[in-house]
């Protein structure tokens, strides 16, 4: 009987193998893996997900793109992922429908539907972890982008997100870039802590606790998320004091 799935086949048009290897291998980070010598004559490229399932791209002529049925990836990192898109220009369209899962739809360069979902991770950041990154933000150890900043000061309302130089992603509910003002921060493992988690009830912005006066604890290594400054002083375990 069925075990489960090996592999999904999207199609794509003739010649499409340049554009194809830019989005699923450059931009979504698969592996691209040789197809078999006599499947390979037919054009198209075979692509494998972590998991080991395969990612198929088969040439159809004439070409029609999927926009309905489509594959739905689960991503570590999904603001992390929807700013990639932006960036390539992609389209990137929220969704909220199905409780408890984040997700946006978008389209590969042909036109086909694509889904991408976060389920929560069940291990969620600390409190001093988040603002120990932006601490460091504050002291300019850890950056954003110029473009991202710009983004945020033309964007007609807060939720655009920000990466920053160490792989943390934050959305903020302020346009005017104001770190006091966090929706939902997530780490590159995973973990992530939302505005309801820090103040309670959510909806009502108001300023993180201790952010001005604030001081990393001894007991968060920031080496861990390549936080740590020249300046600071190291002991032995390789932890700020």
């Amino acid at each position: 009987m069925i075990q489960g799935i090996d592999h999904i086949q999207l199609a794509m048009p003739p010649g499409g193998e340049p554009r194809a290897r830019a989005f699923y291998g450059e931009l979504l980070g698969l592996r691209e893996i040789p197809k078999p010598p006599e499947l390979a004559k037919r054009g198209g490229l075979w692509f494998e997900l972590p998991d080991g399932r395969g990612l198929h791209l088969g040439v159809e002529e004439p070409f029609v793109p999927a926009k309905k049925a489509h594959p739905a990836f689960r991503v570590l990192t999904l603001d992390l992922l929807a700013e990639r898109v932006s960036q390539a220009k992609a389209p990137v369209k929220w969704s909220h429908e199905v409780p408890d899962v984040r997700r946006f739809h978008g389209e590969d360069p042909f036109g086909n539907r694509l889904e991408f979902q976060e389920h929560p991770s069940e291990h969620k950041l600390t409190e001093d972890e988040v603002l120990a990154v932006l601490y460091a933000l504050e002291k300019e150890e850890v950056t954003i982008p110029d473009a991202q900043r710009r983004r945020a000061e033309e964007a007609p309302s807060g939720g655009v997100p920000f990466v920053c130089s160490n792989g943390w992603c934050f959305v903020i509910f302020s346009d005017a870039f104001e770190w006091d003002y966090i929706i939902r921060v997530t780490a590159p493992d995973g973990r992530w802590l939302e505005f309801a988690d820090m103040m309670g009830e959510a909806g009502q912005p108001s300023p993180m606790p201790r952010l001005a006066d604030y001081r990393p604890p001894a007991q968060i290594g920031l080496d861990v998320w390549g936080l740590l400054g020249r300046s600071e002083e190291v002991g032995e375990t390789g932890r700020v004091r």
